[in-house]
């Protein structure tokens, strides 16, 4: 059977959506779009997803030769290790002192495993992270100008395609659902891409934890202002990292 005649971002967005509103109002997420979070908690986080990205992006590329649709999805510039050692060295962080998480090690672990038994479900995990480009370019302006940080230095990774975005979601979903999977494979994406939500949601919360850095009274009364609002309008748009990555999926 071929999945995409259901459409596999459709079925990607349905299944993940209860995940993506978790994500989308978790404590991390509300300081980081709220630019209160601090240096150190920014730049651990970058550290983290350093970590994060090397992992899948050597596994989608290890496999692009042996599995077409990874070729045809995966662009070079959606490879985004690069961008994060740019902000990365900005911060004066020697990429090879980054150390996991226990979060971020449960997460690792599992994406090693999908690129050894499963390596079209890597897909499950870059739809995340590619989507989630369509709000960080948000909190990069919110991060810029609470971090006091160079114009355009030290957020790469979370604004890389500048006035290009939307045409470079609009070809990843065009590319995903034009490539072909079994309903297995398609089934097994949207497990990759469940985990990739409740991983990167579990990498903020340790982040908090570890830095003991609560959130703003501030932050939360408007969280939770924002929040009864869109439930009194039967739920709806949220602002975070991902917000607009959901309008725009």
């Amino acid at each position: 059977m071929n999945a995409t005649t259901a459409g596999v971002m459709q079925r990607l967005k349905d299944a993940t959506a209860d995940l993506h509103t978790a994500a989308e109002r978790s404590d991390f997420q509300q300081i980081m779009i709220a630019g209160r979070m601090p240096r150190a908690g920014y730049v651990r986080f970058l550290e983290q997803m350093l970590l994060v990205h090397a992992a899948l992006e050597r596994g989608m590329r290890g496999h692009a030769a042996a599995q077409p649709a990874i070729a045809q999805v995966v662009k070079d510039y959606q490879y985004q290790e690069p961008y994060l050692l740019c902000d990365l060295a900005y911060f004066g962080v020697d990429p090879a002192s980054v150390a996991p998480l226990t979060s971020t090690s449960r997460l690792l672990e599992h994406i090693a495993e999908c690129a050894t038994q499963r390596p079209l479900s890597l897909l499950g995990f870059h739809y995340v992270l590619e989507g989630s480009n369509n709000g960080s370019r948000f909190i990069a302006r919110s991060v810029q100008r609470a971090l006091a940080l160079e114009p355009g230095r030290g957020v790469t990774y979370l604004d890389p395609y500048g006035d290009a975005l939307h045409a470079r979601w609009a070809q990843f979903k065009t590319d995903m659902n034009a490539a072909t999977f079994s309903e297995a494979d398609a089934a097994q994406i949207v497990v990759a891409a469940q985990a990739m939500f409740v991983g990167i949601t579990s990498i903020g919360e340790e982040l908090l934890a570890v830095l003991e850095i609560a959130v703003p009274p501030d932050v939360r009364a408007a969280a939770a202002a924002a929040m009864g609002g869109s439930h009194a309008q039967g739920g709806g748009h949220h602002h975070h990292c991902h917000a607009e990555a959901a309008a725009a999926r």
